[in-house]
């Protein structure tokens, strides 16, 4: 559920010495609604359609991932993905507060175009105990540093 579904007018309805406390929904609110529904099925079409187009077997988005930001586990998984498809790889070092304590790590993102659909950004963040120095994603950001 989200804000929007959840706000509601409450409306006091008198009939005869009894007052009576009726929740009706705000017809503006239903309205939305059916427009957010419109929205999101849009959304959940086309991330099914990128992830087709990305080689993903299961074609609903994941929650906290958008149809053009999606979220990999690992480098290897983000490295199936380009070496699949392509597309441009960056990196950019992301700063994460956890308890007090605030650690630096580096985000790998892969921006791919699919011509017709969407521009979309697949990252992960690198995990040393991983490895995965010779992937080919990996040698796609030294060329890139080295450029």
């Amino acid at each position: 559920m989200n804000a929007m579904s959840l706000y509601l007018t409450a409306y006091l309805i008198v009939s005869g010495s009894t007052p009576k406390l009726a929740l009706l929904p705000d017809p503006h609110t239903t309205e939305l609604t059916e427009v957010e529904r419109e929205l999101n099925k849009a959304h959940d079409e086309l991330g099914a359609q990128v992830l087709r187009a990305l080689g993903f077997r299961n074609t609903r988005i994941a929650d906290g991932d958008t149809a053009t930001r999606i979220g990999m586990w690992s480098q290897f998984e983000l490295n199936a993905v380009y070496e699949q498809v392509g597309g441009v790889v960056t990196t950019r070092t992301v700063e994460h507060s956890n308890t007090g304590e605030t650690t630096l790590n580096t985000e790998i993102t892969l921006t791919v175009v699919l011509p017709g659909m969407a521009t979309v950004q697949l990252a992960t963040e690198w995990y040393e105990p991983y490895g995965g120095h010779d992937l080919p994603l990996m040698h796609a950001i030294a060329e890139l540093a080295a450029a």
